[in-house]
């Protein structure tokens, strides 16, 4: 039995969500097919939700007035009249919400005036639930009012005495009824707007979100692009051009030169196509990226070049996390690519201070510093750019006695060893 049960409201379910009626497949002209699609989508139409209240309404008053003897049968051209005018207006109700309940209003004032009593007074309970539908509940309950008014005075013409209370009772509950419904429409109407509004505002911001973060994205890549091509350009200018000047003197030594232009050329391409690689398929580069211990394989490929670097460390690098190495790395990095493009030194000095909370990158040589401007390019933006991100600060410009000094402060955030879990 509870199978048959479960599967009877399984059946009507499907009915209910489908076009399909209960038991066999029914026809898409079957008289429950079409009363399913009507019940789902035409009772909600605006047309039938026109139509509707005024078929009602006209229906009552049809089956008052078809009664011999009742309170319509002294006037009934009159009855039909005013119960025709009550209900005309519900055609047009959720255009004009307050004109039609006033319209009603006065329509039912005459109604009382001629002494009529009519069933079709219903008109003023739709009337009130579309106002309170339309409007705040302020002017919904002024219009409550304004009909309570109306059934008092009904009730102390046509009622006796006796029955005056519970018939005002009656009367007053329906009304409270129509305006509390009213009330929770608009209510739910505004709650469907307020959650659809608040859906447009958030996909709004999740767009200007993923703008944000492709465009910092960039920044980061581009910063990237042009340490990696700065450098590698630098270098293989500066040894094709020792390779020319000693090409005569020392065939052997410009060969050798040669190829550490074809190495590091290989590499500046290898860095390329993980940067590209990123920016495809955006994962991590395959290849790690360069660290603080990497520091010491950069200077030696600078000395290469006929620079003498001094490289001094201070403290340990034991608390030293990847995007902090690396920012280490790219600062000496694009320091030394200063060096050669614009400074024409022969004595670089690099000092690596670990503090525990903090790394301090000093990068000092003795080259000429007119040729460089305290205005910052391309590389020294991205040198504070890449400390600004752990919040770090950076200096540069010439020394007094010649030269020019790079320093930047990276604040560390200590990276968890096993013993610290």
């Amino acid at each position: 039995m509870p199978t048959q049960i479960a599967e009877t409201t399984r059946r009507w379910r499907e009915w209910w969500m489908t076009d399909a009626a209960p038991g066999a497949a029914a026809s898409n002209g079957s008289l429950a097919t079409r009363i399913g699609r009507w019940l789902r989508t035409g009772a909600t139409s605006p047309a039938a939700s026109a139509i509707v209240p005024f078929a009602v309404v006209l229906a009552c008053a049809a089956i008052q007035l078809s009664q011999r003897g009742g309170p319509t049968a002294a006037h009934p051209g009159a009855a039909l009249l005013v119960s025709v005018l009550l209900a005309l207006p519900l055609l047009v109700r959720r255009r004009l919400p307050v004109t039609v309940f006033a319209v009603l209003a006065l329509v039912a004032f005459v109604q009382w005036a001629l002494d009529l009593r009519l069933v079709a007074d219903i008109a003023l309970l739709i009337a009130v639930y579309t106002v309170a539908a339309a409007y705040p509940a302020r002017t919904a309950w002024a219009a409550a009012v304004v009909v309570e008014v109306g059934a008092v005075l009904a009730v102390l013409r046509w009622q006796a005495s006796g029955y005056r209370i519970e018939s005002l009772v009656l009367l007053t509950g329906p009304l409270i009824a129509a305006v509390c419904a009213g009330i929770a429409v608009r209510n739910r109407r505004n709650a469907i707007l307020a959650a659809a509004d608040g859906a447009r505002r958030r996909e709004r911001e999740r767009h200007q979100t993923e703008l944000l973060t492709a465009a910092r994205h960039r920044q980061q890549i581009a910063r990237e692009m042009h340490d990696v091509v700065a450098h590698g350009l630098s270098v293989m200018v500066t040894l094709t051009e020792g390779a020319l000047a000693t090409g005569d003197r020392d065939p052997a030594a410009a060969q050798d030169a040669m190829r550490r232009v074809a190495d590091t050329g290989r590499e500046a391409l290898d860095d390329m196509r993980d940067l590209v690689r990123v920016l495809r398929a955006d994962e991590l580069s395959r290849r790690p990226q360069p660290g603080v211990d990497d520091v010491e394989t950069l200077l030696d490929e600078c000395r290469r070049t006929g620079v003498d670097i001094e490289f001094v460390v201070e403290g340990t690098a034991t608390d030293v996390s990847a995007p902090e190495g690396l920012t280490v790395y790219r600062i000496v990095q694009e320091a030394l690519t200063n060096v050669r493009k614009h400074a024409d030194a022969t004595t670089v000095r690099v000092n690596l201070v670990f503090r525990g909370d903090a790394i301090d990158v000093e990068i000092v040589d003795d080259g000429r510093s007119s040729g460089r401007s305290a205005e910052p390019g391309f590389g020294l933006t991205g040198v504070a750019e890449r400390a600004a991100v752990h919040g770090g600060r950076t200096e540069s410009g010439p020394l007094v006695g010649g030269g020019w000094r790079v320093w930047a402060c990276i604040p560390t955030r200590r990276v968890a060893t096993g013993a610290d879990r």
